[in-house]
């Protein structure tokens, strides 16, 4: 029976704060596909001892996520199907809900694109990152980010540092 691991993630806007507002989220692993959910919440340092494994360290503090964005738009895609070679054609993505952000739906239609065709996984990505909270100014925008690009990028590639030691694991299980 394959079971179900939920894996928290964050990335704090501005490294070496040891607090403030960042990208938090969730990586849910069920055998080998993975649901992504993420977007704007508060991000606190911890001692390393007290925190999992896959939480990436500096100077035996860690950053870790204390928020929990609402769920936004949802979209899947699916690994290109494994013929000889790699695969030119573009990765199958559907979105199975919308948002009321369009930013939103295509950064995580953008995202599990790319995490799907780089683990070779269906992958669910759900972003978040039109909700901003009482004070109506994006945490990137206050973090001078120039729009919320650069920070689902960071977080896309402490995703992918995740999910390939996952599927590393998963293979040396096997």
């Amino acid at each position: 029976m394959e079971s179900t691991r939920i894996i928290p993630f964050c990335v704090p806007l501005t490294p070496g704060e040891s607090s403030g507002v960042g990208v938090v989220g969730t990586i849910t692993l069920r055998g080998q596909s993975a649901i992504v959910w993420f977007g704007w919440g508060d991000v606190e340092r911890r001692e390393e001892e007290d925190c999992d494994n896959n939480i990436r360290s500096d100077n035996s503090t860690v950053a870790v996520g204390t928020g929990r964005p609402p769920l936004g738009s949802l979209s899947v895609s699916m690994p290109p199907s494994s013929r000889k070679g790699p695969s030119r054609m573009p990765t199958p993505t559907s979105q199975l809900v919308g948002g009321s952000s369009d930013e939103d739906m295509m950064l995580g239609q953008q995202m599990s694109a790319r995490l799907a065709k780089r683990i070779g996984w269906p992958i669910f990505v759900s972003c978040s990152f039109s909700d901003f909270g009482q004070n109506g100014v994006s945490p990137a925008l206050a973090a001078g980010f120039d729009d919320d690009t650069m920070p689902a990028a960071m977080a896309e590639k402490e995703v992918t540092r995740i999910l390939t030691l996952e599927k590393d694991k998963l293979v040396v299980s096997t």
